[in-house]
């Protein structure tokens, strides 16, 4: 197996803060940044009284994790197989962040998963079924989506190979703080509420999406088979003009973390050959939306009184 080439990309954390050194090595850490001494500390005195002494214990300072420094980590053939690191202060926190990292960008598309599942051997591994041809896997890539506040947001893409070739995302945020992955339920109170608003989204989305097919895909206008197999995939209902979804759904299985909201996915599963009759997966929904369900001390709990990104900002986010 070749060595492997640690690529520093500071990605995100660089963009938002440039005060953060530009690493040339792996090992050299991020710059730490202590909270200053409270004003009691620096102050105190002995007291007036001879009789009895008190003595002022300096609490620990504190360090408030921003932002992470990612790492990319890949192969040296041809960059086929590509792994972000983070370097944090907590190296706790780091080594559970990492570990998680590895898992959704490779560990699901392993025939054979090493353990302990480390980026090293997860790559190697990734290169040898590739070289061996023991799937279809050719290619993993990943695109921080979010990297402040303590948090970081990660899109994966895995890229198959094969005769149907085709691509995977999937997505992961982390708590830089704990290291945690982070659930829908740690972040928002209500998921009842934002269920439901999704499921609005969806519907919507759908109806458009129906409206404009004929246009792009003439040939569904001829072809009622096709026309029934995509709205029955669509759990579409002729005659409430409504997406019927099956109970409990849509579920909270991916989701991601944006400077402008929430991005949650939901993919109907429509096989190789009609995937084009699909609509997008992506739901964004902002903070503006959704702020009323957030949890008052949640991971997002800062954008509760932030006010709504600008109409520029905003870029026009899908909902």
């Amino acid at each position: 197996m070749p060595a492997l080439l640690l690529t520093t990309a500071l990605a995100q954390a660089q963009q938002q803060n440039p005060l953060i050194p530009v690493l040339t090595r792996p090992s050299v850490s991020p710059r730490i940044t202590a909270a200053p001494k409270p004003a009691s500390q620096a102050t105190a005195r002995r007291p007036a009284s001879k009789s009895k002494k008190s003595k002022t214990v300096a609490k620990p300072a504190v360090v408030k994790v921003e932002r992470a420094v990612v790492i990319s980590v890949s192969d040296t053939i041809k960059g086929r197989f590509i792994v972000p690191q983070v370097q944090l202060p907590d190296a706790v926190a780091a080594a559970r962040i990492n570990l998680g990292l590895v898992d959704a960008a490779l560990g699901e598309d392993l025939d054979d998963v090493p353990q302990p599942l480390v980026v090293s051997t997860a790559i190697e591994q990734a290169h040898a079924e590739f070289e061996g041809k023991k799937n279809d896997f050719t290619e993993s890539r990943y695109e921080v989506l979010y990297n402040d506040h303590s948090l970081l947001s990660v899109e994966f893409t895995s890229v198959y190979g094969g005769a149907y070739p085709s691509t995977v995302k999937r997505h992961a945020t982390f708590d830089l703080r704990t290291g945690s992955l982070l659930k829908v339920r740690d972040l928002v109170a209500d998921t009842l509420a934002l269920q439901q608003r999704w499921q609005q989204s969806i519907n919507r989305r759908v109806t458009e999406h129906l409206g404009t097919l004929p246009k792009e895909y003439p040939q569904i206008e001829t072809d009622t088979n096709l026309l029934t197999d995509v709205k029955h995939r669509l759990y579409w209902n002729d005659s409430t003009s409504t997406v019927e979804l099956q109970e409990g759904e849509p579920r909270f299985y991916d989701f991601a973390v944006t400077s402008f909201g929430l991005v949650l996915y939901y993919d109907f599963g429509f096989p190789h050959v009609i995937e084009a009759l699909q609509p997008d997966s992506d739901y964004q929904l902002t903070y503006a939306e959704i702020k009323r369900w957030l949890k008052p001390k949640g991971p997002l709990s800062f954008k509760i009184e932030a006010s709504p990104p600008s109409s520029k900002s905003a870029a026009n986010p899908r909902g």
